[in-house]
């Protein structure tokens, strides 16, 4: 018997501040659920690909992106906004696994795939922005339980009137088999 997992990769390609009203450090917060809670699988988040230098604003501070544990989350690296019409090339992506258990089988939940803007004040260094960080909007995608069987689809995150931007964002969905697993008898009995 094979396990299945589930792998969704998130590409962020690109961070356009179409009219934000606050200067300062931004970055995006990616989270994954199911919908339905009786699955018991968490999405973690389990490799992310540079795939080109990114371009975060003309600053000679760059951060790093980071996943955090507590809640399998990750985080873009931060970047400074500094005017209306600003490009942020990010240029990132991130491989989420959900494994399936032996008695789940194919999926009949829905994924919700979530987009936080992380805002922080101006400080002298990104250092400081990532304790100071909050979240001023979110935006969630639902995504079917047949789109999990294999997806590939643009799909541009919209915060709200007040955060007005667009991130380009491509995501790929996949059913895998990692490996194969066999039932083997605990006690076996030789007949001599």
């Amino acid at each position: 018997m094979f396990e299945t997992v589930q792998e969704i990769a998130v590409c962020i390609h690109r961070f356009h501040n179409l009219d934000l009203f606050q200067q300062g450090w931004y970055q995006i917060k990616i989270s994954m659920r199911w919908e339905d809670s009786g699955y018991t699988s968490l999405a973690t988040p389990a490799r992310v690909v540079q795939y080109e230098a990114p371009d975060l604003g003309g600053e000679n501070i760059y951060g790093i992106w980071k996943i955090d544990d507590t809640d399998n989350s990750f985080f873009t690296q931060p970047f400074r906004i500094k005017y209306a019409r600003q490009d942020i090339l990010l240029s990132i992506m991130i491989s989420f696994t959900l494994p399936l258990s032996e008695n789940e089988g194919p999926s009949t939940s829905a994924v919700i795939l979530k987009f936080e803007l992380m805002q922080a004040p101006i400080t002298e260094s990104t250092v400081m922005a990532y304790p100071k960080a909050s979240s001023v909007s979110a935006h969630e995608f639902r995504i079917p339980p047949k789109a999990l069987l294999g997806l590939h689809s643009y799909c541009p995150v919209h915060f709200d009137a007040f955060h007005y931007v667009l991130v380009d964002v491509s995501v790929h969905i996949s059913l895998m088999t990692t490996g194969s697993f066999m039932k083997v008898p605990r006690f076996v009995t030789y007949g001599i």
